[in-house]
């Protein structure tokens, strides 16, 4: 997020978009093992507008892959 967060205003460069979208991917995945660890999570993905929505408030990323990321890991 730091080479986003950098970037003059305009638009984005189709390496930063695509970097941000494979790390959000990962982040939708990626079930945290402790209750902290949701907590940790959530509180980045509110702040984050590939989650949330950009300028036109359209996430990047569908409620199922949103929550899907906060449920149980399988054993």
């Amino acid at each position: 997020m730091g080479r986003y967060d950098s970037l003059p205003g305009g638009d984005v460069p189709d390496d930063i978009a695509a970097e941000m979208m494979r790390t959000g991917g990962a982040l939708c995945s990626y079930r945290p093992a402790t209750i902290e660890g949701v907590h940790f999570k959530a509180a980045h993905m509110v702040t984050c507008d590939v989650f949330v929505g950009g300028e036109n408030g359209d996430p990047d990323f569908t409620h199922l892959q949103l929550v899907s990321g906060f449920l149980p890991a399988t054993p």
